[in-house]
C-alpha cells in the first residue's frame, strides 16, 4: 500500500492532497493545466520534496516531515515514465533496457512482455512513438520497481496507439501486481483505466470517485 499526504506551496496555491494506492490498483490524477498534478507524482518520485506531510509504501516512510525524513529519489523502488521518453538515442533498446538493470534474463523478459523483442537492436530513433513508449516502460520497469509513476505517458500518440498502450498498461498491472500512479488530462483515459480516480484543482481534490463510489480525498483517515 501506497499512502501519502503531500503539502508543497506553489505561487497561486498549496498542493494538499492526501492519496492512497494498494499494490494491484492503478490511481489515476485527473485536472486541468497547473492543478498541482505533477507536483504531486514528482513528490512520490522523489524530485522534489513536499513542504510538509509524509509518504509511505507499505511500513516504510519515504518521507516524514514531522521526523525531517527524506529518502532520495535512488533509495526509492520507483519506476517513473514521463510523457517524453528518457530513452538514450545513441543506445539500441535492449541497451536502454538494460542501462537500470544488470539481469540479462530480466531484459530478456522485459522485451518479450512489452512486444519489443524484435526492437531489440533497434535505435530510439528508428521505431514507431508507440513501441518508443514500450520501451520507456521496459526501461522504468527493469529496477524491480514497487510503484510506478506516470506523467501523461501516451498523450503524444495517435489515438490507436494510445488505446493499445492503455491495454498494455492494464495488462502489466495486473501481471506485475505494482501500484501505479498516471496523471492524465483524458478522461476517458481515466475512466477506462483508474481503479481510484482523483481530480485536483487548484492543489485540491474536490470532486467524488464516481466511479468507485467514494471521495477522491480522504480526509482524516489517513495516519500521519
Amino acid at each position: 500500500m501506497l499512502e501519502a499526504h503531500i503539502i508543497k506551496k506553489r505561487d497561486r496555491f498549496t498542493v494538499d492532497v492526501r492519496l492512497r494506492c494498494p499494490a494491484g490498483d492503478l490511481l489515476v490524477l485527473t485536472g486541468p493545466s497547473g492543478s498541482g498534478k505533477t507536483t504531486v507524482i514528482r513528490a512520490l518520485a522523489g524530485l522534489e520534496p513536499p513542504d510538509a506531510g509524509y509518504i509511505r509504501f507499505r511500513e516504510r516512510y519515504w518521507f516524514k516531515a514531522t521526523d525531517r525524513l527524506l529518502l532520495k529519489a535512488r533509495q526509492r523502488r520507483v519506476g517513473y515514465v514521463f510523457q517524453e521518453h528518457t530513452l538514450f538515442p545513441h543506445l539500441t533498446v535492449e541497451k536502454n533496457v538494460a542501462y537500470g538493470c544488470r539481469d540479462p534474463q530480466r531484459v530478456a523478459e522485459l522485451l518479450a512482455m512489452l512486444r519489443i523483442r524484435h526492437l531489440a537492436a533497434s535505435r530510439p530513433h528508428e521505431i514507431s512513438g508507440g513501441e518508443r513508449q514500450r520501451a520507456a516502460l521496459a526501461q522504468a520497469l527493469a529496477t524491480r520497481p514497487e510503484v510506478l509513476l506516470l506523467d501523461e505517458p501516451f498523450s503524444a500518440l495517435d489515438n490507436q496507439t494510445r488505446h493499445r498502450l492503455r491495454m498494455e498498461l492494464k495488462r502489466l498491472q495486473e501481471r506485475l501486481q505494482l501500484a501505479v500512479i498516471m496523471v492524465t488530462h483524458d478522461p476517458d483515459e481515466a475512466r477506462q483505466l483508474a481503479d481510484h480516480h482523483i481530480i485536483l484543482r487548484r492543489g485540491a481534490a474536490t470532486e467524488p470517485d464516481l466511479k468507485k463510489g467514494r471521495l477522491s480525498m480522504l480526509p482524516g483517515s489517513l495516519p500521519a
